[in-house]
């Protein structure tokens, strides 16, 4: 017996011979096979006992041989196995790898630490499990493929598209802030409150050097138009007559181009050149003194709803007009619509010499066919002689179908000829109802003199400006911007053309092409001056009227009424003030000076502060209207403070 009083005799224990350590060891495990595998703790360095397992005290299922081998093999596998004492079992041991791994389990001092996948020892061809590293946790071949996954890189890839998405979403929400419009402002219609610019295309830009300009210089000059900030271009007098441009005025034909300026297909190739800057092209149509008479409609007005009618359908009047011939008597002014819209896609007309026709029973049946060939897209201009002529009767129903009415402003009549205009057209019989039509300014024409020919090249700068700030729609006739004087004739060579010598040829900047690389013209003398550093300050005051609805609306529209936002406050001592609002914007003051004299001007009763915009080299100056100072033939444009 030992000392726990267990018998040790082989014949007691059912053995011939027991293991020299089982015999040796101090306590010995009575537990069942499964009871005892369930106590290894799952450690590295703990081996799963076989499943076929049997303990030297448990009566043996097979011979003592394949035990005696067993036990040798243990024997020799756990050379380095220490005894312990269990408390859980009252005193039976454990074997030696099971007490080892369970006093490292308890120490302070050791740390059980996960091997790698490259560490984990796998069973051999015939065996059916892998002794897994991590834990010693059995992996077996039935696994999921994702826990051999590279999670690592995974993991980076995951995070680093993650970071990607955001910086995308926040350069997204960056292009969209940096991408919305800068401004807020009511829209209008293309010819509302936009700049034109009226050419005479024989005096603009030659291109092939015989002397006279041509619509291929035109085409040329496209980037100079939209440089300008001008939103349609304004052709006159382009029609084939007796002898061209001397007599322009003598009309042979409304549906052909004058042989020196072109062919038609150069008006279709210019309209389009325009229309890829955003740019309008507009047709002057002098109907007067070529007809004398106007003819009946070519289709039938009773089917033509009104213009302001909301099921207005202007495709089906076009398809409806271009069915009818041109008839064989006479042309007639819808042929010639007609033959302008299919040819060229023009945008509109300006109908000159209209007021003859004022007292014409078929006036207001043409007129309306006209527009209704045009569609509301396209515009139809008249003068203001027409209106002012018209029957009361007969007023309406014209302006009606109008878009825009040309009032010349003549600046040489003073401030007060300038006020009286101004103050005429705003109270006036044209600006009567929202569907009435706007104003179209002008300061000159191809019937008028520059007007530097009687005053001087400020004043043409000073009147300019002031008309970019009135309510409408201001033209710009070419050369205006550089103050361009007329045609110089010392010598009178050129006698049988004074008439023409207004339309002087434009010069342009010494670093560009000049109207022609010919010694002299045919039909001019060269043009005198012009003073191109004007040219900023006007493109300056384009840019301002474009961004300010203060300035490009020409009234307030609240509940259905149509309220001036305009005001002429003041026209005395060839001072002019203009004063611009609309609500919830900046208001503007203009202030010209059409007198000989540099003046102080006390105008506190009007304003008190504001800052230069436009007109001046002091801009973004901040001014006082207590001490305001302001130069002869100088107009200042001023935005006050609230």
């Amino acid at each position: 017996m030992n000392h726990l009083q267990i018998s040790t005799d082989p014949t007691l224990l059912g053995a011939d011979l027991l293991p020299e350590s089982l015999t040796t060891s101090p306590s010995v495990s009575t537990f069942l096979p499964e009871e005892d595998a369930s106590t290894c703790l799952l450690l590295p360095e703990t081996p799963s006992p076989p499943l076929d397992f049997s303990h030297p005290l448990t009566p043996s299922m097979g011979n003592a041989t394949d035990n005696l081998v067993r036990d040798s093999v243990a024997g020799e596998d756990d050379q380095a196995a220490e005894t312990s004492s269990s408390s859980g079992s009252s005193g039976i041991g454990m074997v030696g790898p099971v007490g080892a791994a369970a006093g490292n389990l308890f120490s302070h001092n050791s740390y059980q630490h996960l091997r790698k996948k490259s560490e984990v020892v796998k069973a051999g061809q015939d065996g059916t499990m892998h002794h897994a590293a991590i834990l010693g946790i059995a992996v077996t071949k039935e696994m999921p493929g994702f826990v051999h996954w590279n999670w690592p890189l995974i993991r980076k890839c995951t995070f680093f598209a993650f970071l990607a998405l955001i910086v995308a979403m926040v350069g997204i929400v960056i292009a969209m802030i940096a991408t919305l419009p800068k401004f807020c402002n009511p829209s209008a219609a293309w010819y509302k409150g936009s700049v034109f610019y009226e050419v005479f295309p024989a005096s603009f830009q030659d291109t092939n050097d015989d002397g006279l300009g041509d619509i291929r210089g035109l085409i040329g000059r496209a980037e100079y138009f939209k440089a300008l900030g001008v939103g349609a271009v304004r052709l006159n007098s382009i029609f084939p007559s007796k002898h061209y441009p001397d007599h322009f005025q003598e009309v042979t034909s409304l549906m052909d181009v004058d042989e020196v300026l072109g062919k038609v297909e150069d008006i279709q190739k210019l309209a389009a050149t325009l229309h890829e800057r955003n740019i309008s092209l507009v047709l002057d149509l002098p109907i007067y003194p070529f007809l004398h008479r106007l003819s009946p409609t070519t289709i039938d007005l009773g089917r033509l709803p009104n213009r302001t009618a909301g099921d207005m359908v202007t495709s089906e009047f076009l398809r409806l007009s271009r069915s009818v011939e041109a008839r064989s008597e006479g042309t007639v002014v819808s042929d010639v619509l007609r033959f302008w819209l299919t040819k060229t896609g023009v945008d509109g007309f300006y109908v000159k010499g209209l007021e003859h026709f004022a007292d014409d029973p078929l006036l207001v049946e043409n007129v309306k066919e006209w527009k209704y060939l045009l569609g509301p897209q396209r515009i139809l201009i008249v003068g203001q002689k027409l209106v002012e002529r018209l029957p009361e009767r007969a007023v309406h129903d014209v302006l009606s179908q109008v878009d825009l009415v040309d009032v010349y402003l003549d600046v040489s009549n003073g401030t007060d000829g300038i006020a009286k205009t101004v103050q005429d057209a705003i109270q006036g019989r044209v600006l009567r109802g929202e569907d009435h039509p706007w104003i179209h300014w002008s300061l000159g024409s191809v019937s008028e003199r520059r007007m530097t020919s009687g005053l001087s090249p400020n004043a043409t700068l000073a009147a300019t400006i002031m008309e970019l700030t009135l309510p409408g729609t201001p033209s710009i006739f070419y050369g205006d911007e550089i103050s361009l004087e007329e045609a110089h004739d010392p010598t009178g060579e050129h006698g049988d053309s004074q008439h023409l010598h207004h339309l002087a040829t434009m010069v342009w900047d010494g670093s560009q092409n000049q109207f022609t690389s010919r010694g002299s013209l045919p039909w001019l003398p060269r043009s005198a001056s012009a003073s191109l550093h004007h040219l900023d300050y006007v493109i300056e005051a384009i840019a301002l009227r474009k961004r300010s609805p203060s300035i490009y609306l020409n009234a307030v529209v609240k509940e259905e009424k149509v309220l001036p936002n305009a005001d002429v406050k003041s026209n005395q001592n060839e001072i002019l003030v203009v004063q611009r609002w609309y609500p919830r914007r900046n208001s503007f003051a203009t202030i010209a000076n059409l007198g000989p004299k540099r003046v102080s001007l006390d105008l506190t009763a009007m304003f008190y502060s504001g800052e230069i915009v436009a007109g001046s080299s002091l801009k973004h100056e901040r001014v006082y209207f207590d001490h305001f100072e302001i130069n002869s033939l100088e107009t200042i444009v001023v935005k006050l403070h609230k």
